[in-house]
């Protein structure tokens, strides 16, 4: 059973206050253009699909690496054997010149084995309608299931901040100099497990919850830098399964964010991010979370992430990109009383070499430490990955295809009984030879 009268004070403070603008600014109904439902112009065709495959040190990818190795911290290339794929429409259904309906879909599937047995998952990423430009504030005000506010690390496919979500607000207003954006999501794990990073995250432990978020966004600096700061406040939801499953509470979590984005040169970018995680919310950071999770486990604590990302052109055919991820928990206290601390710092490297418009070769490394304290006992681990990669591209940063070799390192001997991390537990090292594509339109 539902628990939070949350969702329905919200409901009604949306209501209210864009009935009120609508009702202030337009007096007469606007002539509109209705665009029929059978009409096949004006769609919109969008969509990303990567595909990786590779023979491991004893033929089967399964028992040599797994589905990755710690990708959000080393890096995606050469380090992903799945198959992905999100495929979507929009379609614009009214519009008066200033004002706009528009409607968005999109579906994804993911096989996990890239060995398509025709049972592969099939989920929503996007169905949603959108009203853009009704308070003449350039807003959009929406409601669905969305990809809502996502800012990610392409290159560790790692979302910092939201996943897909379900909920509706209010977007972009213009206000001041920069954006404002409100909105309710609620995030239902039962039936979306994308926020569990690679196997850190007990699923039993996450939670259902409602979250009221609220953005500032685009607030220009100084020449080429803009500033985004966010709230989110996750009130804990739920289900009558996760209630039956344990005999305490859940914590409610928050977490702010700040995000300094600065153009270099033409086409190069650099950002750096500090977010703050707190109670329920407080392993986001050190599990590679999406700060709209909830991990019920936890009673109290507090956590910290410094990120740092971009992609520089250092010449007329060479670009250099990284990711560095520093973050911590503190003071944690879980349910069952285990009390402790946890940190993990991570790096990833990636320089590209342009022979043509056509191919490029890349060399991407990257390492990673982590460490926690369980009531007073110690435990650390380590890892690092090396890929050089050859892609065939038509124009650069377009869609390719890449030819690949991965060598990977790990160390874990007092993380987890002892194990090792590859070749079925049996090795500390392993490498893969294989091919990728990657998909973006």
């Amino acid at each position: 059973m539902k628990k939070s009268l949350l969702p329905l004070a919200i409901a009604a403070a949306l209501s209210l206050a864009s009935t009120a603008v609508y009702a202030s600014e337009k007096t007469d109904a606007p002539s509109k253009t209705i665009i029929g439902a059978d009409t096949l112009s004006g769609i919109d065709f969008y969509g990303y699909f990567r595909s990786g495959i590779a023979a491991g040190d004893n033929g089967s990818m399964k028992d040599a690496v797994g589905g990755s190795f710690e990708k959000n911290k080393l890096g995606r290339m050469g380090n992903e054997f799945d198959t992905y794929a999100e495929v979507g429409f929009g379609k614009e259904l009214y519009n008066t010149g200033s004002e706009s309906v528009y409607i968005q879909t999109m579906i994804n599937m993911y096989d996990g084995d890239s060995n398509s047995n025709h049972e592969n998952n099939f989920g929503w990423e996007n169905m949603n309608i959108q009203f853009r430009n009704f308070m003449g504030m350039g807003e959009t005000t929406w409601a669905g299931i969305r990809q809502y506010n996502k800012y990610s690390i392409d290159a560790n496919d790692y979302d910092y901040w939201n996943h897909t979500n379900v909920g509706g607000g209010i977007e972009k207003m213009s206000l001041g100099q920069g954006k404002l954006s409100f909105a309710f999501l609620h995030r239902d794990i039962d039936e979306d497990l994308s926020a569990l990073s690679e196997g850190d995250v007990d699923t039993q432990e996450l939670i259902d919850s409602n979250q009221l978020e609220v953005m500032y966004d685009s607030q220009p600096l100084w020449d080429g830098a803009t500033l985004a700061v966010g709230y989110k406040y996750l009130n804990a939801d739920a289900n009558d399964e996760q209630l039956n499953r344990v005999n305490h509470d859940y914590s409610d979590g928050q977490t702010a964010m700040v995000v300094l984005k600065q153009e270099i040169f033409d086409k190069g970018v650099n950002n750096t991010v500090i977010q703050y995680y707190g109670k329920g919310s407080a392993l986001q950071g050190v599990t590679f979370g999406a700060a709209d999770t909830l991990n019920g486990s936890v009673k109290e604590g507090e956590g910290w992430a410094l990120r740092n990302y971009g992609n520089i052109p250092v010449a007329a055919d060479w670009d250099v990109s990284h990711a560095i991820n520093l973050a911590g928990a503190n003071d944690i206290e879980m349910w069952n009383g285990d009390k402790g601390d946890a940190s993990t710092a991570s790096a990833s490297a990636r320089v590209t070499y342009h022979w043509s418009d056509y191919t490029r070769t890349y060399l991407e490394m990257g390492y990673f430490e982590d460490q926690k304290s369980v009531n007073g006992s110690d435990y650390d681990r380590s890892g690092a990955k090396y890929t050089i990669a050859q892609a065939l591209s038509f124009g650069r940063d377009k869609p390719e295809i890449r030819l690949f070799a991965s060598h990977y390192d790990s160390n874990k001997d007092n993380w987890d009984d002892n194990t090792q991390s590859f070749e079925n537990n049996l090795s500390n090292n392993t490498w893969a030879v294989g091919i990728q594509a990657n998909v973006f339109w």
